[in-house]
């Protein structure tokens, strides 16, 4: 049975701000700067992005502006802009690891894992003691299969923040990817005592529970991650596949409807939606789920053949 245990998370790239007012008319580095804040905060990105022109043009060796100015190109998608953007920050300011940190976040969310190490090892050598330094080069060590170098990453994240649930978040997700259960369950109880209201953690302690065949208490933190997070397809998938290991099928058919209403491409909703209806002796549904779900993905069709097979001899 396939479920689906939520990502590790990265820690968000940093906003630098300053103390000083601007202007009701911007004339200096400083309001045009401080205001692109206040408009980056509204959500008016374009806004922001011309203000921090403006004061760097005002003052080209505002490195704030800079780094600033490449969040903004990030939201934008303008991801060379910002890669430029977080180069001249570590230019003009070498010493300051926030330059590396952000621009290592960029990479980490691009999938540059090898670049984002490399950055977050040199923010680490500018800050030893902050913590997601390491929780976010353990996220890129993770990403690319270096579970033992993600773990230590993680271990020292929980040394310096003994209070961050992010911390044993991810820490948990990489034992859980490692099959340690018991560990990855102690991981996600202290994750949740210190974030009770964090959704994803009751959806990957549900995962664990239920490998361990905890139904009950599995279904239970399904059911409390879409309570939280109604509009999480994964947590609904994970809820349809306990209530039909439970017995509920009327239960499950709902999630599992609710899970494709929510992501129509949801190969294995759909796959298991079919199996549902096919147990039912609704063949026709059943194989037009199961036929969508090779569709979306190929590689299930060997996977379900020899139900597609049996849905043909019994009709």
């Amino acid at each position: 049975m396939i479920l689906k245990p939520s990502r590790f998370i990265v820690l968000a790239i940093l906003l630098l701000f300053t103390q000083a007012a601007f202007a009701q008319t911007p004339r200096r580095a400083e309001d045009f700067y401080n205001r692109g804040l206040q408009r980056q905060a509204a959500g008016d990105l374009d806004g922001a992005l011309a203000d921090y022109e403006e004061a760097i043009k005002r003052d080209a060796r505002m490195h704030d502006a800079y780094n600033n100015r490449a969040n903004v190109r990030l939201q934008k998608g303008d991801a060379a802009g910002a890669f430029a953007d977080y180069a001249k920050v570590i230019e003009i300011n070498p010493r300051d690891f926030m330059g590396y940190y952000n621009r290592g976040v960029a990479h980490l969310n691009a999938g540059s894992y090898d670049p984002a190490i490399a950055d977050f090892d040199a923010a680490i050598a500018l800050n030893p003691r902050l913590s997601m330094l390491y929780n976010n080069r353990g996220s890129a060590k993770q990403s690319k299969g270096d579970l033992e170098g993600g773990l230590a990453d993680y271990d020292k994240a929980v040394e310096l923040a003994p209070q961050s649930s992010m911390a044993y978040y991810n820490r948990g997700t990489l034992r859980q990817q490692r099959g340690e259960l018991d560990v990855a369950l102690a991981d996600f109880d202290r994750a949740l005592e210190l974030a009770p209201q964090f959704a994803q953690g009751y959806n990957n302690r549900g995962v664990v529970r239920r490998k361990k065949g905890e139904y009950r208490a599995a279904l239970a933190d399904f059911g409390k991650a879409v309570e939280l997070a109604p509009d999480d397809a994964e947590a609904r998938f994970n809820l349809g596949i306990t209530h039909h290991t439970l017995g509920d099928a009327a239960g499950a058919l709902a999630d599992f409807d609710h899970a494709i209403q929510l992501n129509a491409a949801d190969a294995l909703a759909h796959a298991h939606r079919g199996l549902l209806r096919l147990q039912q002796g609704d063949l026709k549904t059943a194989e037009q789920d199961i036929n969508m779900a090779v569709r979306i993905d190929p590689t299930l069709k060997d996977s379900f053949e020899k139900y597609l097979q049996e849905m043909k001899r019994r009709k």
